[in-house]
């Protein structure tokens, strides 16, 4: 099963204080979120962050512009293994480094920043808490707090600061139900707008050290009959089909890839036959914040993976596993 294997397509992914709180404050967070949304993808920003995963702390460079050109964007990191990714309007490209592979705990395998569901965001409603309070100063810039928390073990919980004026993302926590952190990302400095410096878009990388990223064309698509068809027994509350594909048989490979969302995570299912699972070994593992577990019964495999607890996608995985449809 490669697709669960660190590879240079992951990357792709990327391109993607103190104060009183309000005790349900989802109308004023669900605005300020479309802020970040637009602003993350619309504004031109220019910065060094801070990214902490346990013991290992790794500083990046990113600049994204937004102009007549189009989007445009470079991603490298500073420390660590030589790595960096480049897209725009001819598409997606990233540099492998000298040793020509990427490795198995870069981070910039993942994503780095929230991916929030706008169009699906008021379904979360009533599965986290959604809390609004005070500034802090990030990077020169004033910041307001946002607090996303997680009312059960199935979930992560969020705490965003976003720009004042234009609502980009100055720094994220992301916590388990227990408020631990598991990981953290801040930007140092930062540049908004005109003061952005276009020329730091030119990677000093020799061209043939990097890989073109073809376009992903299995994304899972369902319909609305699919997705209001009944649903196994065992998977975690509030966690509904939001996607469904599937390459069928007689073709290389073929398995079913369903996405469940509770509004705000997601979580990936992929079913196929045991043989074509190839060396997925059944249980637990993780990479980074992004959990898999995989479960066999009858000669099927069945692997859930996410970013969300491992409580969670152990019993997206059990309950389909067990399933007789």
């Amino acid at each position: 099963m490669n697709r669960l294997l660190v590879s240079c397509a992951a990357l792709l992914l990327i391109m993607a204080g103190a104060g009183s709180a309000a005790a349900d404050g989802f109308d004023e967070a669900q605005q300020l979120l479309q802020r970040m949304a637009t602003a993350m993808g619309e504004l031109s920003y220019q910065g060094t962050f801070v990214y902490v995963r346990g013991e290992d702390v790794e500083t990046m460079r990113i600049t994204h512009v937004n102009d007549a050109q189009g989007v445009r964007e470079r991603l490298y990191a500073l420390s660590g293994p030589p790595r960096e990714v480049i897209r725009d309007r001819d598409g997606v490209r990233c540099a492998l480094g000298a040793a020509g592979e990427l490795s198995a705990d870069a981070s910039l395998n993942r994503s780095l920043f929230p991916d929030i569901p706008m169009q699906a965001l008021s379904a979360a409603r009533a599965r986290y808490l959604f809390e609004v309070g005070g500034m802090a100063r990030i990077a020169g810039f004033n910041g307001r707090r946002l607090t996303i928390l997680p009312r059960d073990e199935f979930r992560y919980g969020y705490d965003l600061w976003l720009e004042q004026d234009k609502g980009l993302l100055l720094r994220w926590v992301l916590y388990d139900n227990d408020r631990r952190t598991l990981a953290k990302l801040m930007f140092t400095d930062l540049r908004i707008g005109t003061d952005v410096d276009v020329s730091e878009l030119d990677s000093p990388t020799p061209q043939d050290q990097f890989v073109r990223l073809a376009a992903q064309g299995d994304a899972p698509a369902s319909t609305a009959s699919e997705r209001s068809a009944p649903q196994p027994d065992g998977v975690p509350p509030g966690f509904e089909l939001a996607a469904r594909g599937e390459r069928p048989a007689g073709t290389s490979e073929p398995f079913e890839h369903l996405v469940f969302s509770d509004g705000l995570a997601s979580v990936s299912v992929y079913i196929e036959a045991a043989q074509a699972a190839g060396n997925v070994t059944p249980g637990l593992s993780r990479m980074g914040t992004t959990n898999a577990y995989s479960s066999t019964v009858g000669g099927r495999q069945v692997t859930a993976i996410g970013e969300v607890p491992a409580a969670t996608v152990k019993a997206l995985s059990n309950a389909f596993a067990s399933d007789s449809r």
